[in-house]
């Protein structure tokens, strides 16, 4: 079952024989259910990847931006005080 829920499109593009050949041959070992299935997981995995790495590279630009520290700062001091609340005793 693929991540993705919502219909899904055809869609023709060129792919290397090899490829094609290797996908048809885990599908005979029956350990995708099929080529199609076997494409759409690899480019969901590959999707997610990219995503991943474009949020990595965000954090890493927004760890060097002076504004975003001093705003997260001081979303954490005002969570502080709420978090301590629960420290006395009953």
């Amino acid at each position: 079952m693929t991540a993705y829920k919502e219909s899904s499109i055809k869609y023709t593009t060129v792919l290397p024989r090899v490829c094609i050949d290797e996908l048809k041959n885990l599908a005979d070992k029956k350990i995708i259910p099929s080529v199609s299935q076997g494409i759409r997981l690899a480019i969901e995995e590959f999707v997610a990847i990219q995503k991943k790495d474009e949020y990595a590279a965000l954090m890493r630009e927004a760890a060097n931006d002076k504004a975003f520290i001093a705003r997260t700062m001081d979303a954490q001091n005002d969570f502080t005080i709420i978090d301590n609340e629960g420290a006395g005793e009953w």
